[in-house]
Formats: C-alpha cells, structure tokens, sequence
C-alpha cells in the first residue's frame, strides 16, 4: 500500500477519454509496475475518488473490469486486493503454447530447456506407433514468467521427422516443423485430468510431492492422421486453468 497518495498519478480530466477508463489504465499500471503486488490491498475507494476527483461510481467501473479480469478482489471487510492472475488457455487454440500466450501478452521464457535421445517406453511407443525401445529425440522444457516453474513439457517426436537433435527448438515447435521439415500438425487429440505430483515433477516444479497438478497428454497428427509427436505437459494448477467452448447442434 502507497504511503502517499500523491505517488498516484492524476487523471487527465480534459482529455476525450472517459475517466473510468483513464482510471483502469492507471490501477493496471500500478500493479504492471510492481508498485502493487499480489495481496496487496488499494487505497479506499474514497481516497481513491477524491485523489482523482472522480465520483466512486466512476471509479467502481474501473474496478469492475479488473475483477472479471481477475487482476483484483473484492474482499469484505478488506477492501479491494490484487489478486494472482490465472492464466486460461484454450482447448481449442492448441496449435502453439508460445504463439498462445503471446496473444494474451503473456511472455514465457524457458528457466530449463534440454534436448536428449530416449528410448521409447510402452506408453510413447504405442502411440507414436513405434516398437518400444526405439531411440526418439526428446525436447524437455520448464517454463514461467518469472523464477518459479509454471509448466513442464515433456515431447517425443516420431522418427520419421528426421530430427536430429541440434534443431533450434527455441523457436515455435510446429512452425519450425513446417517450415523446415515440411510437417504440418492438422490434428490434436488430447486427454487432460488432475494428478497429484509424483517426486520427479515436484523436483521439477519446486512444489511438495503430492501437490495437484493439471496433466495433459497429446498426440498430435498431421493431416494423413500419422502420428507426429507425443507430448505430456504438466501446469501447476494454482496458475492455470483449461477452458473450453461447446456449440450445440440444433
């Protein structure tokens, strides 16, 4: 919380946009900024208003808009807290997790990223369609917006790709599979459900062995439904959620 509230820059009330919205930039600013962290607490909405010379009506549009984002909290008794933002993907935008939460402005980095070559175990093999056993390039990766492990992927690549393991993985997986091997993923097909974290995921993700944790496996084919990759994905459930868009048939 702010010592001083002349720290909160003014709103411009000559200017043609609205001032609730001037107000959510600047409240989002704030927190963007760091000077309002995850369970810090905002000024009251009076100290607020009159700061901005706003009406607190105003000034609660600002807030609204904020809480449906999930960025704040109403908290009875508290006031108006900044909350941990979750982060929702899609089940139907499978296509690229980098391309994904680039488009919600979401900047990941790789805090772990190891290529190796792992023999095939019964599960991978069956259904890359493989004899297990068999040597596949394997692309591991941990991933966060910050220090703290968020998601950890797990893939295996058929070999027909041809893959040697000194591609530039760091770029979009399947752009870089279709721009350089001519593979193109058409289809995902994708089981999700919620698992309690066995020793080498919570070494991994720096959570307690037995944290639930959200675990996704993919196969992913092309348009023949060949097989191309094999992918197990495990998110800390404490920022993430799937979401997902069903159309009736009338």
């Amino acid at each position: 919380m702010f010592e001083h509230m002349n720290i909160i820059p003014l709103l411009n009330h000559d200017s043609k946009m609205p001032l609730h919205r001037q107000a959510e930039e600047q409240l989002r600013k704030l927190i963007s900024d760091k000077h309002f962290k995850e369970g810090d607490t905002f000024p009251k909405e009076t100290d607020l208003a009159r700061r901005w010379g706003i009406s607190r009506n105003t000034l609660r549009q600002a807030f609204h808009n904020m809480v449906n984002d999930g960025l704040l909290e109403r908290k009875k008794r508290k006031g108006t807290v900044v909350k941990k933002k979750r982060i929702t993907t899609d089940l139907g935008s499978w296509y690229s997790f980098t391309h994904e939460m680039e488009e919600k402005g979401i900047p990941f980095k790789d805090l772990k990223h190891q290529v190796s070559h792992k023999k095939a175990g019964k599960e991978v093999a069956r259904s890359l369609q493989v004899q297990p056993g068999v040597s596949l390039i394997c692309v591991e990766r941990i991933r966060s917006t910050g220090k703290n492990p968020m998601v950890y992927f797990e893939s295996f690549f058929h070999p027909r790709i041809g893959l040697s393991g000194k591609e530039k993985f760091t770029k979009p997986l399947y752009e870089m599979l279709d721009n350089e091997f001519h593979i193109v993923p058409v289809y995902s097909q994708e089981e999700i459900k919620a698992v309690a974290a066995n020793e080498k995921i919570a070494a991994l993700m720096n959570i307690d062995k037995g944290t639930p944790v959200l675990e996704r496996k993919r196969l992913v084919l092309d348009s023949g439904r060949t097989p191309i990759e094999y992918n197990i994905c495990y998110y800390r459930s404490d920022w993430f959620t799937y979401s997902i868009e069903i159309k009736r048939t009338i």
